[in-house]
């Protein structure tokens, strides 16, 4: 005996329950959520991985929009993780007298890093980066910079076409920029030379 399963119905099942599971985030977000108000969606019927996929693509612009509209109130910006909530720069003192336990920083880089996915919560656990860069990084800096400027140098003349006193526009090169920044960063940690 063979079963027959209609499969319009399953996609009708489908789309419903996917409708009112996001009719249902959206009423949670608005009734138990921050009450700052929302850059980045266009509107509020817009999906919100519409407005990810916005920050994803130019997150300058959507602060910065954010920034215009609400100068010296508090707003939240939709990213993929988790919502931001950005304060006036009005708060930095208040911010800053907060005890560890209620405003920490290292917390909260660790989770920007998504650290339980990263590994990246080791910073919690010890302080072992700060030190390496305390003491290992930091004392060589001066040991790196010449060849990083060469590096630089070299990718400028190879990369870059010659000006000749006239101006040129970068933005038809983006990947030549993200090319020189990838070749003048990665030198110190090149294995092949």
């Amino acid at each position: 005996m063979s079963v027959r399963v209609d499969t319009s119905a399953l996609l009708w099942a489908f789309v419903s329950l996917s409708i009112l599971s996001y009719a249902y985030s959206i009423a949670c977000l608005r009734l138990r959520g921050h009450k700052a108000p929302l850059v980045g969606l266009k509107s509020v019927l817009e999906p919100r991985f519409v407005g990810n996929f916005r920050f994803f693509q130019d997150a300058a612009a959507v602060i910065n929009e954010g920034y215009e509209k609400f100068q010296s109130k508090a707003f939240k910006l939709v990213r993929n993780d988790a919502d931001i909530v950005i304060l006036p720069a009005k708060y930095v003192e208040e911010l800053r007298i907060l005890p560890s336990s209620i405003a920490n920083p290292t917390l909260a880089h660790a989770h920007n890093l998504l650290g339980r996915h990263t590994d990246m919560n080791i910073i919690l656990k010890s302080d072992l980066h700060f030190r390496m860069i305390q003491s290992k990084l930091t004392p060589n800096l001066a040991s790196l910079s010449e060849p990083m400027q060469e590096e630089l140098m070299f990718a400028v003349e190879n990369d870059f076409p010659a000006c000749d006193g006239e101006p040129f526009p970068l933005h038809y090169s983006m990947w030549t920029l993200i090319t020189v920044l990838y070749e003048v960063t990665g030198y110190p940690f090149d294995l092949t030379t």
